[in-house]
C-alpha cells in the first residue's frame, strides 16, 4: 500500500487576490484571511498513487472530505504552549514506542566462521582440514541460532532483547549466513550476508554470551512455504516432522567428482508424529534434539567476536571418506554414524544420545574472541 498524501486546495482567483496588495508581509497576512473566509478549501487525503500494482486511481476505502478551516493566527515564532506540549506528547511516544527499556544499550553480537585463523569464505580453498588432511572449498555456511543471553560480571544471564527485522531475526531466532552466491556457493543459495544477532540488553558490564545452536521446538516444525523470514528459507528445510537444519556447512573435497561432496546438516530427529508422514509435525519434542547449547566465557561479547573453527569441527572425522550407500558427509541420521560420531562432540553433544553431555560443557567448535 503507498503512503498517504495530503493537499491543500484554493478557490479558484484566490491567488489573485492576493496579487492585488502590496508587499509579501502584507500578502501572507490577506492570504491567511482569504483561506478562513472561503469554503472551498479542501484537505484531501488518500493513496498517493504508488500502491501495489501501480494504481493511481482514488482509494475506494478512503473518503476526501471539504471543511472549512479554522481562521488562523499570525505567529511570532516562538514556541506556544500548545507547541511544546505537542512536542512533549511526541518524545513520550516515541519512547513507548521503541523496542528497549530506559537505559538499554543497542548490542550487535559479531560471528565468524573460520578455518584455524582464516576466515571460511566462498571461492577459497584450504588445505590440510581433517583427519585426512584434504584439501576443501565451502559450497553453504549457515546456522541458526536462538536463546540469546549475555553474562554479566554478576554471572546473570540476561537475555538479548531481538528485533523481529523482517529479514534475519524472528522470534528471539537468528539466522546467521556466511556464503554469498559466489564462487561453489552457487546451489541455492544467495548474494545476501548476515554475520551479527541485533537486540538489546541493560547497560551494564559483561564477560560472556550463551545461546542454542538451532530453533526451538516452537519454530522447528512450522511450514517453511508459509514461514515469515528467516524461516522460509527453504534450504535451510527439511520437512516438517523433521524441521529444519539448524546448520548446513556443505563442502567439496579433493576426490574426483561425483564422491567429492561432504556435508554437516545438524538438526532433530527422532521426532514421533504418531507415523503420520513426513508432513504432519510432532506434537513434542524429538528424541534426538541435536540443539547445541553453547557457553563462552572471558571475553566481552559486545566488542568481540564469536567464532565458530571449522578446522576444530571437522578435526576428528576424514571429510574425504563416506560411508557407501550413504548421504554424503554427516546428516545426523543414523546411518552417518561414522561420518558424525567424532563431530558430535565438538559441539559437546553426543552422537547416541543427539543431545549435549553435561549441557554441551564440552564443545570446542565454538570459541569468543
Amino acid at each position: 500500500m503507498g503512503a498517504t498524501s495530503c493537499r491543500a486546495t484554493l478557490c479558484p482567483g484566490a491567488d489573485r487576490r492576493l496579487a492585488a496588495y502590496g508587499g509579501p508581509a502584507m500578502q501572507r497576512f490577506i492570504g491567511v484571511m482569504i483561506l478562513s473566509s472561503f469554503a472551498c478549501p479542501t484537505l484531501a487525503c488518500g493513496d498517493d498513487g504508488l500502491a501495489e500494482g501501480g494504481s493511481t486511481g482514488p482509494d475506494p476505502t478512503t473518503t476526501t472530505t471539504t471543511s472549512t478551516p479554522p481562521p488562523m493566527a499570525m505567529t511570532t515564532g516562538e514556541p506556544t504552549t500548545a507547541d511544546t506540549t505537542l512536542a512533549e506528547s511526541t518524545a513520550d511516544s516515541t519512547a513507548d514506542d521503541s523496542t528497549g527499556q530506559p537505559g538499554d544499550i543497542d548490542v550487535e553480537l559479531q560471528f565468524a566462521v573460520r578455518v584455524g585463523d582464516l576466515d571460511a569464505a566462498c571461492g577459497q580453498t584450504y588445505a590440510d582440514v581433517g583427519a585426512g588432511g584434504s584439501t576443501i572449498e565451502f559450497l553453504d555456511i549457515r546456522f541458526f541460532v536462538s536463546n540469546v543471553r549475555l553474562v554479566d560480571d554478576g554471572g546473570e544471564q540476561v537475555p538479548l532483547q531481538m528485533d523481529d527485522d523482517g529479514e534475519w531475526q524472528l522470534g528471539g531466532s537468528a539466522l546467521l549466513d556466511f556464503e554469498d552466491g559466489s564462487g561453489s556457493c552457487s546451489e541455492n543459495t544467495t548474494s545476501e550476508t548476515n554475520t551479527t544477532v541485533r537486540g538489546t540488553v541493560p547497560d551494564g558490564t559483561y564477560t560472556g554470551v550463551r545461546f542454542d545452536v538451532g530453533l526451538p521446538f516452537e519454530q522447528n516444525h512450522l511450514n517453511a512455504d508459509e514461514a515469515d523470514p528467516p524461516l522460509n528459507t527453504t534450504a535451510m528445510f527439511w520437512n516438517w516432522a523433521a524441521g529444519y537444519k539448524f546448520v548446513k556447512i556443505d563442502i567439496q573435497n579433493d576426490n574426483p567428482a561425483p564422491d567429492n561432496r561432504w556435508n554437516f546438516h545438524l538438526g532433530s530427529q527422532a521426532c514421533d508424529n504418531g507415523m503420520a508422514g513426513p508432513t504432519v509435525p510432532p506434537d513434542q519434542e524429538c528424541a534426538r534434539p541435536g540443539r547445541p547449547a553453547i557457553d563462552l566465557s572471558g571475553f566481552d561479547p559486545v566488542t568481540g567476536t564469536i567464532v565458530l573453527d571449522t578446522a576444530v569441527l571437522y578435526g576428528g572425522e576424514d571429510v574425504s571418506a563416506d560411508t557407501p550407500m550413504s548421504a554424503p558427509g554427516c546428516m545426523s541420521f543414523m546411518p552417518d554414524v561414522n561420518e558424525c560420531d567424532d563431530l558430535f562432540p565438538t559441539l559437546g553433544m553426543d552422537w547416541t544420545s543427539g543431545d549435549c553431555i553435561d549441557g554441551c560443557s564440552g564443545q570446542t567448535a565454538f570459541r569468543g574472541e
